[in-house]
Parts: C-alpha cells; structure tokens; sequence
C-alpha cells in the first residue's frame, strides 16, 4: 500500500512486492495496472498507459508493441492535430480533429488490422478520400490507400489568383492549363482553362482508381469514380 510518485503520471500504490524486480502498481486517477521493478518505482519512471500522454489527448493502453509501424501511424496522426505540425502557419491540418475512440491507441490499432490493405508497404491512413473535404479522423471516415491514391486529391495549396490547375500567360494575354506538370492547352478564358483541367484531373483520378481496383477498399474506388473537381 506504500504510494510513490512518477515524474509524469501522477501517484501509484504498490499492490503487490514479489521482489525488487517484480511490483505490481495501480494508478490512482485511472486505475492502470503494471509490473514494474523497485528501481523504476524509486525513480519514478513508472508510466500510466491510461493516461492521456500524447498532446494531451492520446493514450497508449496496453497495445504498444515495439517498433509497431501503427504505432508510428497513430502518433502522426496525433502530431498533425494537436502537434507542431498543427500549429505551422498555412498548415493542412489546421482545424483538424481526431475522434474520441482514435484517440486510444488500441482502438485505432484494432481497426486498422481489419482495414483493406492493412501491412502493406508504402499505404498510408488517408481521411479525404472517402469524405470531402472532412476534418476528422475517425473510423467512419478514414481509409487506408497506396501511395499513389493518397496524393492524389491532396489540398490545393497553390498560392495564385486563378482557378486549380491554371496559369496566366501575360505575355500571350491568355490561360494555359497543366496536369502534374504537363501542359494542356491555352484558351483565352480562365473558366475555358479550369474546364479543360477539371476534364483532365477526373479523367486521371478514374485512370487511377482502375489501377488499384483489385486491392483498394471497394469504397475508394467508387468514390474516385465518382470524384468532381
């Protein structure tokens, strides 16, 4: 019943003593349970997996695995919400949000084990595809999708004053149109220009989607299939 305090998480209370290497603790703000050795205890490095230590939202529980690649996915997830990335100026997350349940790591790495595509190389947890524009990460709206399929429809950050994926020639006085670099066309209007690059991207986007047809998450492909610029 001896309590000891952790430099990070608060006071536990020894349940158990079975020997210097093996003491079991609770928590008392969220009763978490650990085997921990004397040393650690005396030292305070006791850490509660319950306790909301990422940004001060995220928390561990008991499915942290060493060198788990969800766990890296998790944490990233994390940082662009609430971390430096959220904070940088003209940031892509900003405004964004995890949902309560993603917030707990064991949940998040359960649902990601049944999700199309779990453990393959390169794929990554994407939350636009499936809902546009969507600011939540959350099990309802997230996915998981190659590479390719993630920046496909990524946020326009162009910083101009014309339409996506348009270009004003002063020199010609007119409007050139470009996909991934490649030139389209020019036209004398700007919306003649847009068009002609909003044909090419939703054409490209299909393109894609048939590609990946066979391994992505059936709702991905309808999505793309069905996605208007």
């Amino acid at each position: 019943n001896t309590v000891f305090k952790t430099n990070m998480c608060g006071d536990c209370i020894v349940v158990e003593y079975r020997g210097a290497k093996d003491v079991t603790v609770r928590f008392e703000d969220t009763g978490f349970e650990t085997t921990v050795a004397m040393y650690s205890l005396q030292k305070g490095e006791v850490k509660d997996r319950l306790k909301p230590s990422f940004y001060g939202v995220g928390v561990v529980g008991e499915a942290f695995v060493k060198n788990d690649p969800m766990y890296n996915t998790w944490m990233c997830m994390l940082n662009r919400c609430y971390g430096a990335t959220h904070t940088k100026k003209n940031s892509p997350y900003k405004d964004c949000s995890v949902s309560e349940n993603f917030k707990y790591y064991p949940y998040f790495k359960e649902w990601c084990n049944k999700q199309i595509g779990f453990g393959n190389k390169g794929w990554a947890l994407d939350k636009d595809i499936l809902v546009k524009g969507n600011r939540v990460y959350s099990e309802d709206t997230c996915c998981l999708v190659p590479a390719e399929i993630n920046n496909l429809l990524t946020r326009y950050t162009k910083e101009s004053d014309t339409c996506k994926g348009v270009y004003y020639n002063k020199k010609l006085g007119k409007f050139s149109a470009h996909l991934l670099g490649k030139y389209i066309g020019l036209f004398t209007t700007e919306i003649e220009a847009f068009l002609a690059y909003k044909i090419a991207k939703e054409s490209y986007i299909k393109e894609v989607a048939e590609k990946w047809r066979d391994q992505i998450d059936p709702r991905v492909y309808n999505t793309l299939m069905n996605y208007e610029v």
